[in-house]
């Protein structure tokens, strides 16, 4: 059985495909699911630099819960050599290494109704 089209299971439902299981990859870290939603809110391209800026921030505004921040040198180097090429290779953000830059992709509809999903709980 191949899971490249949307199957629905032995009880029914819907259990996604080959995309769904990618986005759900791509959300499942909090830096990714930022980026996104923060690139959503500003003029894009941004630069790695700014975006990086925004999340230490972020992180550092969730430490009153508990999270301990990383600080910018590492997120940074998070975002470039992890975070980013994972997001550009689901086809969610354009990621320029040369530029340094990040660039929301117009078809993002999919991933916002994912987003929203895991929000709205």
């Amino acid at each position: 059985m191949t899971n490249n089209a949307s199957e629905t299971s032995k009880l029914g439902f819907e259990v996604g495909g080959d995309r769904q299981d990618e986005l759900f990859s791509v959300l499942s870290h909090p830096y990714r699911r930022f980026t996104l939603q923060h690139l959503r809110s500003v003029d894009t391209p941004l630069s790695v630099a700014e975006l990086t800026t925004e999340l230490v921030a972020w992180e550092e505004r969730q430490s009153e819960i508990g999270r301990a921040g990383d600080g910018q040198t590492t997120v940074g180097v998070s975002l470039v050599h992890n975070h980013l090429p994972k997001m550009a290779d689901a086809n969610v953000v354009e990621y320029d290494a040369t530029r340094q830059t990040v660039t929301l992709v117009n078809d993002t509809d999919e991933v916002h109704t994912h987003l929203r999903a895991m929000t709205s709980d």
